[in-house]
């Protein structure tokens, strides 16, 4: 009966992972070309915080349901939070 019950776990983790159940992978944006520009902001946009921090210019990004931030060694620090969710 174990043996049956092993086969049938076996079978079905195969058929599940070729019709594509696989664990999803979560692979981030990569920095735009040139991160002095940014996005266009849409109209439902907050306030744009200040126009430099830290040095770098303050840009709008799509990530994360769009925010304003700064771009620093390919890294984007958000200043903002999400206003479709305002928070998180």
């Amino acid at each position: 009966m174990a043996v049956i019950k092993t086969a049938l776990s076996i079978a079905a983790l195969a058929i599940g992972l070729t019709m594509g159940a696989a664990p999803a992978i979560a692979i981030a944006d990569p920095p735009p070309p040139d991160q002095n520009v940014g996005e266009p902001a849409p109209d439902w946009a907050p306030r744009k915080p200040a126009e430099v921090w830290a040095g770098h210019p303050v840009v709008w990004t799509h990530m994360w349901g769009g925010r304003w931030g700064v771009w620093i060694n390919d890294q984007f620090i958000t200043l903002s939070s999400n206003p479709v969710t305002n928070g998180g």
